[in-house]
């Protein structure tokens, strides 16, 4: 098995294990508490798989409310420099992100707030490939990865708050601490969304300009 890539670990084998410890509260019935309490290591890699698994499937309901979450926003923070700049960069910094990528082929009269969205997604991927190219990406996959990990959470916790009425007799204090998790899960995957934004223009600007790294010759005398 490869190994795992930081936010596959945290954006979905992490979810996807406290959302089967969720259920193995809610629901003790159903045989897993056996399979968690199994240190060896086939019982392990069972419940990594499952847990694998059950993170996919609690990041689609993280996908939806992504989807919910950002449109109250007016968008993803990548999109924010389209419509409300001054939250991720300051004036300067966006006239800069603007002249590089008038430099780049098929781009020369490109301007950032008279883009379209769709345009505006290519070119954020565009971007990304830069800076993964530079080998810069580091702090913009952390912030990424600890993305997952609270839409994630997020997911997970809503998804156990719809189980509990499922339960005949829920403790209240359950019921708060599932609320308040699920409100701080959406704080942090807030922030990191934003902190993912500005780390990724700030290393496009990093970036050397072409034909900056190329060293000059010395004049070759004549034969």
């Amino acid at each position: 098995m490869r190994q795992l890539e930081f936010y596959e670990f945290t954006g979905i084998l992490l979810p996807g294990a406290i959302a089967m410890a969720a259920l193995v509260l809610l629901f003790p019935g159903w045989g897993l508490p056996t399979l968690v309490k199994d240190v060896s290591v086939g019982g392990l890699g069972i419940f990594i798989v499952l847990a694998y698994a059950a993170g996919h499937i609690v990041q689609a309901v993280g996908n939806l409310i992504e989807a919910v979450w950002w449109k109250c926003w007016g968008g993803m923070p990548t999109y924010w420099l389209r419509i409300k700049p001054a939250r991720l960069l300051a004036a300067q910094q966006i006239s800069q992100v603007e002249e590089r990528l008038r430099k780049q082929p098929g781009l020369a009269n490109f301007e950032i707030a008279s883009s379209s969205a769709s345009d505006w997604h290519a070119i954020t991927h565009q971007i990304y490939a830069a800076v993964a190219g530079a080998g810069r990406t580091s702090r913009v996959d952390t912030f990424n990865g600890n993305y997952g990990l609270n839409r994630g959470l997020a997911a997970g916790l809503l998804v156990a708050l719809a189980l509990l009425p499922t339960q005949a007799s829920a403790d209240w204090r359950l019921v708060v601490c599932l609320v308040v998790g699920t409100g701080l899960a959406l704080y942090r995957m807030h922030r990191f969304a934003r902190h993912y934004a500005r780390e990724l223009f700030v290393q496009f600007l990093q970036l050397p300009e072409r034909g900056s790294d190329k060293a000059k010759k010395p004049d070759t005398p004549a034969p």
